[in-house]
């Protein structure tokens, strides 16, 4: 079992947090005068964060996808491997079970091979290179792996943090700077659950997301991707979490012979068949 650590260091950097002077320009403003939550609100939520976040390393699971967008919906069934910080594998599975696509991303690099095709594809790993073997959805491979096991998008770091809150709703409103990404995230008031949140890229709104308010374990997850109003609803049929997952499972393959290649970060744009 893993001790609590010490929170005399926690408490000094939440206080610098709560008085403002821990960022430098913030990308997306909050509205003036937010309420705050008392330092001791402040730390209990932090420390649980940062817990729930050492408690999760791997997930695999079979996933049912409900896609919605312009008017059409459609239904996919994928199963996931996914092994923290960022290695993510999906496997699009077609009717009688067979394997159509394979998708895989270790942070850095984005891969995917429609076997039925003998397309080959590859791109860095960003939402760009995302949409385009998922059928349009825009998150880049490392935001989608953490969000699938439960986690906020960005890793919570104190020193980046502030919180405000609760609001009229029962929530805290906790808010991260890292880099050109703004993450704002709202808790539960009753057990600082996470409801909901939006990812930012500089100004822009990239992402929403919200989880189901029952249920226990990993919960039913709705993703909103403003730009393209695309909504992908991700249900659990059936997951098991912390598991010793092989590297293999996560090696970027060589493609096969014949195959088309085709290089995401030139331009191009695979014509790919999704079951």
């Amino acid at each position: 079992m893993i001790g609590r650590p010490s929170l005399r260091p926690l408490t000094l950097i939440i206080g610098i947090v709560l008085s403002g002077c821990a960022h430098a320009l913030n990308l997306v403003v909050e509205e003036k005068d937010l309420p705050r939550p008392s330092r001791p609100v402040a730390q209990e939520i932090l420390h649980t964060l940062q817990e729930r976040e050492s408690t999760v390393t791997s997930l695999q699971a079979v996933l049912d996808l409900t896609v919605r967008h312009g008017g059409t919906q459609e239904y996919h069934q994928w199963v996931a491997a996914i092994a923290r910080p960022d290695l993510i594998r999906l496997e699009s599975i077609g009717w009688g079970g067979v394997t159509s696509l394979v998708v895989l991303s270790d942070g850095h690099r984005l891969v995917a091979h429609a076997l039925l095709q003998n397309i080959f594809v590859e791109g860095g790993a960003t939402p760009d290179s995302v949409a385009a073997v998922t059928g349009g959805f825009r998150v880049a491979p490392a935001h989608l792996a953490r969000l699938l096991l439960g986690l906020p998008p960005l890793s919570v770091q104190v020193e980046k943090t502030e919180l405000y809150g609760p609001d009229g709703d029962h929530a805290y409103l906790l808010r991260e700077q890292e880099s050109s990404f703004t993450q704002r995230l709202w808790l539960s008031d009753d057990d600082l659950s996470l409801l909901r949140g939006e990812l930012y890229d500089r100004q822009s709104l990239r992402v929403r997301f919200r989880y189901s308010p029952a249920g226990h374990g990993l919960r039913s997850l709705i993703l909103e991707e403003p730009l393209k109003q695309v909504v992908m609803e991700v249900s659990y049929r059936s997951y098991n979490l912390n598991l010793d997952l092989p590297r293999e499972l996560f090696r970027i393959p060589q493609p096969t012979q014949g195959a088309q290649v085709v290089n995401l970060d030139a331009g191009l744009a695979p014509l790919l068949r999704f079951p």
